[in-house]
């Protein structure tokens, strides 16, 4: 999916340029807004990442609003953060099956590619990793990983060399347009040492696609005899998506053999 946007009209600029941020408060001027233009201004900034909260008297954002609002009122038009970023978290229940498929990770080193919000990289600390690298191509979700105590790379992933990520297993949920799915899941299992295991979430276009990309994705998942599970419809409603999606299971040196859902 690509990042959608709005075009913003001069009177929400004209709002959010008198408005003014309060650490991570974003306060509309003084006054009643009329209905339309409020509800207006209000999409906006939902689209940026800020919440109302009528006790703070503002939207409320995970970081600080003030560059992204400045952004939004340079070129009157906003990208949804979540669409653009590709930030779809999660669901906790799926994070847990995600990391048990890894099996005993207990003091191992262990990474998250894409590490969001954390989501993933609790459920790896909870299942007794001694270590997890967190990769994150979003400077904002970085300040927030590290204030929850993670030590985090904010960079894209694909940019970064496996040789500095080696680990024994990686639990992801990558971002899927453009096949990135498959280009982060194939660089994250060169980070891997022999015997290490990867799961991770995968849209269901790879298993579908015509494009040389997506065969010899194919091609390669049944080279490694890859555990491959369709997740069911619905699973990441909650998170603002629709998507299909799989988990599949590799492990380097070692391999998994599951045809129950065999490879399109």
């Amino acid at each position: 999916m690509s990042g959608r946007g709005i075009t913003l009209s001069p009177e929400v600029v004209d709002v959010l340029r008198r408005s003014r941020t309060d650490g991570y408060i974003l306060r509309l001027p003084e006054g009643q807004l009329e209905r339309a233009l409020y509800t207006s201004v209000d999409k906006a900034i939902r689209m940026l990442g800020g919440k109302w909260d009528r006790r703070q008297g503002g939207h409320i954002f995970p970081f600080d609003p003030s560059f992204k609002v400045a952004a939004a009122i340079s070129n009157s038009k906003v990208v949804s953060r979540q669409q653009a970023l590709q930030l779809f978290e999660t669901p906790q229940a799926l994070a847990v099956e995600l990391v048990g498929e890894l099996g005993d990770i207990k003091g191992k080193t262990c990474l998250e590619p894409s590490a969001g919000r954390g989501r993933i990289v609790t459920e790896l600390l909870s299942a007794g990793a001694g270590e997890v690298a967190c990769v994150e191509i979003d400077a904002d979700n970085g300040n927030d990983l590290e204030r929850q105590g993670h030590s985090v790379l904010v960079a894209d992933f694909l940019g970064v060399s496996a040789d500095t990520m080696t680990c024994d297993a990686v639990a992801m949920n990558p971002p899927f347009t453009r096949n990135q799915d498959i280009q982060h899941v194939r660089h994250a299992f060169a980070c891997l040492r022999p015997g290490g295991r990867l799961a991770s979430i995968v849209s269901e276009h790879g298993f579908a696609g015509n494009e040389r990309e997506c065969t010899e994705w194919r091609d390669w998942l049944r080279s490694l005899s890859a555990k491959i599970e369709i997740i069911p419809a619905g699973a990441f409603k909650k998170s603002g998506t629709s998507i299909q999606t799989r988990m599949i299971v590799v492990t380097k040196g070692t391999y998994i053999l599951d045809s129950r859902n065999g490879i399109g």
